[in-house]
């Protein structure tokens, strides 16, 4: 955990870019795509995975409307995090998106919702890094199929499936499926309302324990981001292989250690699609221990489908 005090003063402690943290973009494993048009900005794979999340998966861009107040009333040290002002938050953003690219999204945020976002980047927490809208549709999409982790800066890495906040090149775990937040402000708005949430207060609030692990919680979509709130979530899963999510994850594995070794994989590649709906779905919310401020925080956040469907992250943090 770097130290995050000062931000209020602008006195910024960014965590170097060797600290484990997340990726500019996930191109694909062999050669770069091409752009479709001179003006069109997104590569073939992100047309194609885009629009392949609009038609299977229902997904249309929109833009979600920030409960500002609320979130200007957010008070980051209820999730342990440091006090940050607007002011500090638009100046770290500014200083710090070409290292940690992530930050992006935060361009498109409302004020009150990129200081939730600049507080929880110097925290220790990775939620906003792999689940939030930055992750675009084929990185989301590339990450269940191929476990390249949009955490990982380094292309070379990522397309050996190296971990990008583990340390010493572990191999990254992707369950099921990959999901994510579309838009900052209900990323950030989730964050804020889940804190306050008794379920999850109850694990941050909980006597330090050194030997206790805690839980992971779910609050509904719903609560959260209100009636519509699905409509901000995309996520992609693995085609069942002869009905077994379990085969297909180990097809998915022993195709990515062959090609890794440099061989002809002699399985199926994975094949997956969007997942159909988040209608009744749900915001995991994972905790890890702060040894050195004993305390609990938030590791990470994402949203899982409703039940029936694979989620990400349903037997560990991701």
């Amino acid at each position: 955990m770097s130290s995050r005090f000062g931000l209020e003063k602008r006195e910024l402690d960014v965590p170097g870019p060797d600290t484990t943290r997340e990726l500019p973009r996930a191109q694909g494993s062999g050669d770069q795509a091409q752009p479709l048009l001179p003006d069109e900005s997104r590569t073939r794979g992100e047309a194609y995975a885009e629009l392949r999340q609009r038609v299977e998966g229902g997904w249309e861009p929109r833009r979600f409307e920030a409960p500002r107040a609320e979130l200007g009333r957010f008070a980051p040290e209820r999730a342990g995090l440091a006090q940050v002002g607007l002011d500090a938050a638009a100046d770290y953003v500014a200083q710090n998106r070409a290292p940690r690219p992530w930050l992006t999204m935060a361009d498109a945020a409302s004020p009150e919702a990129r200081r939730i976002i600049a507080a929880a980047d110097v925290g220790g927490g990775h939620g906003h890094i792999r689940h939030e809208g930055w992750v675009t549709e084929e990185a989301n999409m590339r990450r269940v199929a191929y476990l390249e982790d949009p955490a990982q800066l380094d292309h070379e890495k990522r397309s050996l499936s190296i971990d990008g906040l583990r340390l010493n090149d572990q191999r990254h775990r992707c369950f099921s499926t990959s999901t994510r937040i579309t838009d900052p402000d209900a990323f950030a708005t989730a964050f804020a309302r889940g804190v306050e949430h008794p379920k999850v207060r109850e694990e941050l609030d909980v006597p330090f324990d050194p030997d206790r692990m805690p839980k992971g919680v779910t609050v509904p979509i719903a609560d959260l981001l209100g009636p519509d709130g699905h409509r901000y979530c995309t996520g992609w899963r693995l085609e069942p292989t002869d009905g077994s999510m379990k085969i297909a994850r180990g097809n998915r594995d022993a195709w990515l250690a062959e090609r890794a070794r440099g061989r002809e994989p002699q399985c199926p590649e994975s094949q997956v699609r969007p997942v159909p709906t988040f209608e009744g779905g749900v915001i995991a919310f994972m905790f890890e221990p702060n040894y050195a401020l004993k305390r609990y925080e938030i590791v990470t956040m994402f949203p899982r489908p409703p039940r029936g469907q694979p989620a990400d992250g349903q037997s560990g943090i991701s």
